[in-house]
């Protein structure tokens, strides 16, 4: 059953994105459609930094890259030799990013957000639309121990997606250059205003 939206998850939801102010992370994730069949599952690597930016790093299927400076991103394919450049938004396509990158408002204008708490010491914070007809019909986000530890999303249309985290940790400060992509000679650029 659904908690209803709660001021003070907002707030601690925000306090915990604080504390992955730099963080790294394993990660799988996992696909899957409207009738629990899986369709495709990845894995890779994960470097955050707030604010807004990240380095998502798909290894297994196929490599992939996603790169954000805090204002564009970059979503390499190596085997389509294309990368994809966009401005780093706030619009509400945009939330699993910006909530990862710990922009806490901006998701609080957009999502009602609950929380409960289990005996294990898990807090999953639910987030539902504020206006119908977003990409997403429902995120959720769950911390063991104030550990980053899952995330899901769910579209209109059934489809979920879990990502689960692992052996994250915080770092002192990331290299820099982690979160600039500089397109390789011969790769196609392809600019998503």
């Amino acid at each position: 059953m659904q908690a209803p939206a709660d001021p003070a998850a907002a707030t601690r939801l925000g306090v915990l994105l604080q504390g992955m102010r730099q963080i790294e992370a394993d990660f799988h994730q996992t696909l899957i459609d409207e009738h629990d069949e899986v369709l495709q599952e990845s894995s890779g690597r994960v470097v955050l930094q707030h604010p807004g930016r990240f380095r998502w790093e798909t290894r297994v299927p196929f490599e992939q890259l996603v790169v954000s400076d805090g204002a564009s991103v970059w979503q390499y394919d190596d085997d389509l030799q294309q990368v994809v450049i966009r401005p780093l938004d706030r619009r509400a396509d945009q939330v699993p990013s910006l909530l990862l990158s710990g922009e806490i408002e901006q998701v609080n204008r957009l999502y009602e957000i609950s929380s409960r708490t289990d005996d294990a010491g898990v807090e999953r914070f639910e987030l539902l639309p504020r206006d119908a007809g977003g990409p997403f019909a429902s995120l959720a986000i769950q911390f063991r121990a104030g550990v980053l530890e899952r995330l899901e999303i769910a579209d209109g249309m059934g489809q979920r997606t879990i990502v689960s985290f692992e052996k994250v940790h915080s770092i002192e400060k990331a290299d820099e250059s982690l979160f600039v992509f500089v397109t390789p000679p011969g790769v196609d650029e392809l600019h998503d205003e």
